[in-house]
């Protein structure tokens, strides 16, 4: 055979392969995103309120969740009788963290990127590559007998994260990420289970738990479209 031919059915055999490949990670994330509720349950999500509870080093701290969709989140836990808030937007984040600091201040740029895929309600994977992120499959791993798909996203910021995608179910198991802040970084795996549905059909993990953090959370409520009212994502004069 002509050197001129192998090359040809060489080049011919990466694209098929490379098509093959796509495709697998399309439908992974298709029969995900069918998992969390359906396609129009996920686009028509437009805020999103959650209430559980932190047990970490011990103590018990209560959460609550604000979100509109790809616009801003803020968090607000108890710790020894102060209230702390974080927000993050599309374009920054501040912080107010009584047991630190009584004033509050604009939040380091490792912790803004590493909480933004939060403003996503219709998760990472939902139109990914309309959103600039991209999403290649990176093999299959065995956790505690669970088969998962371990996918890599690269988010529009640049920032890297592993999804791993139960093999039956389709819900994401577990996430990798490394958290920058303050000149230190830190490796993050977050477990997520016992996955419940609301009323409206939208599918969530009610038990969260994070390593080497060693925080577990517990979701106790979650209101889906109601009115938020968007002064809370503003950041308090000093």
């Amino acid at each position: 055979m002509k050197p001129s031919k192998t090359l040809t059915l060489i080049a011919a055999a990466f694209v098929l392969a490379c098509s093959a490949y796509a495709q697998s990670v399309d439908e992974i994330v298709n029969k995900h995103i069918a998992a969390m509720g359906g396609r129009d349950k996920l686009k028509n999500m437009e805020t999103m309120y959650t209430e559980g509870i932190m047990e970490m080093r011990g103590m018990e701290i209560p959460i609550k969740l604000w979100v509109v969709n790809d616009k801003a989140v803020r968090m607000e836990f108890e710790v020894m009788g102060s209230n702390n808030i974080q927000v993050v937007t599309r374009n920054g984040g501040w912080m107010q963290m009584p047991f630190q600091s009584p004033e509050p201040k604009e939040m380091d740029s490792g912790m803004v990127r590493a909480m933004q895929p939060r403003l996503d309600l219709a998760g990472e994977l939902y139109d990914y590559k309309s959103r600039g992120r991209t999403v290649t499959l990176e093999g299959k791993e065995t956790t505690a007998g669970v088969e998962a798909y371990k996918l890599k996203v690269i988010n529009e910021n640049g920032s890297v994260t592993h999804l791993f995608v139960d093999a039956n179910t389709y819900y994401i198991d577990k996430i990798e990420s490394r958290v920058s802040a303050q000149g230190q970084e830190m490796d993050i795996a977050t477990m997520l289970s016992d996955y419940k549905k609301t009323d409206n059909g939208y599918v969530y993990p009610a038990l969260t738990t994070q390593e080497p953090i060693g925080s577990k959370i517990s979701v106790t409520k979650v209101e889906v479209n109601k009115p938020v009212d968007e002064s809370l994502f503003k950041m308090p004069g000093k």
